[in-house]
């Protein structure tokens, strides 16, 4: 049984490994990269993280037991 955290940090590495090719790509043609696409991108994935680490933490504190 696939856990929902686990394909959404599966979904999210593979948007970040895409989004950085990307970005090199763009950046090989244009010679620059749109900073504030790049910043704002980078952070919603990195919130998406501490949420999904905040459950897990609370998970563990309350003693939930995992399903083998």
């Amino acid at each position: 049984m696939r856990k929902t955290s686990n394909v959404v940090l599966v979904l999210l590495g593979m948007f970040l490994v895409g989004f950085i090719a990307a970005m090199t790509v763009i950046f090989c043609v244009k010679g620059s990269v749109p900073d504030t696409l790049i910043q704002y991108t980078l952070g919603a994935g990195g919130v998406e993280a501490l949420l999904l680490a905040g459950i897990k933490i609370s998970k563990v504190m309350r003693g939930e037991q995992e399903n083998a």
